[in-house]
């Protein structure tokens, strides 16, 4: 058995009892190469999937480690795949977005409360809400749908999009490279702290810019006054 369907058999081990997830393994296993970036782009799209994006982007850097693939062929097929299955789920809520919460709002997990989230966050923050919010657990999709819906212009979407999706990939890339065949624990067992880290870091950033913005606002005030 190679070391590539070691790892995946690893990673799915607890969801053995799953035939999809079953499947899911399967169709890794025989297409290591093109499966992460392709079943992400499924994901961004809005359809979801049983195992997370993160481990798609830290599976490719377990790749890049074992010289499967090249670094430029991972990080450039695993961008193109996020802003490509965006910009479809984009284009859908802005065309069909009323049909698509109608009728597969429940599966998408697009309830009323996360999108009622999703528009406050808007309304304070602009876009800001596209490059933090995406890291938070749960929301990637509803953030897209909402940009789309809302009327947020595409290029200001996608941009913030990719300025998100950067760091993201860069970082997940990494843990793969280096936890290797423990990338199992590392993403699953210790996941609350991967999440933890990136709620701490948004936080801390989001603070910033609140005080930046604050100070904006009471300048703007002062001078028409």
């Amino acid at each position: 058995m190679s070391l590539i369907t070691n790892l995946l058999t690893n990673i799915l081990e607890s969801n053995r009892i799953d035939p999809y997830v079953d499947w899911l393994a399967s169709f890794i296993v025989h297409n290591g190469i093109y499966a992460p970036s392709l079943l992400l782009l499924i994901e961004e799209s809005g359809i979801p999937l049983p195992i997370p994006g993160d481990v798609y982007v830290a599976y490719t850097g377990y790749l890049i480690s074992k010289h499967t693939i090249t670094f430029q062929f991972g990080f450039i097929s695993l961008l193109t795949a996020v802003l490509i299955g965006a910009s479809i789920l984009y284009y859908l809520s802005s065309h069909y977005g009323q049909v698509i919460v109608l009728r597969f709002g429940k599966y998408l997990h697009l309830n009323e409360k996360r999108l009622l989230t999703v528009e406050g966050w808007f309304k304070k923050y602009g876009f800001w809400v596209i490059i933090f919010g995406r890291h938070i657990p749960g929301f990637r999709v509803p953030i897209t749908f909402f940009a789309g819906i809302s009327g947020v212009p595409y290029p200001v979407f996608i941009a913030s999009t990719f300025v998100s999706v950067i760091f993201w990939i860069l970082f997940y890339i990494s843990v793969g490279e280096k936890l290797g065949n423990n990338i199992k624990n590392f993403l699953h067992v210790h996941n609350y702290l991967f999440y933890l880290f990136i709620c701490l870091f948004i936080l801390f950033v989001g603070s910033i810019i609140y005080i930046v913005l604050h100070k904006k606002k009471k300048k703007q005030k002062a001078n028409k006054s």
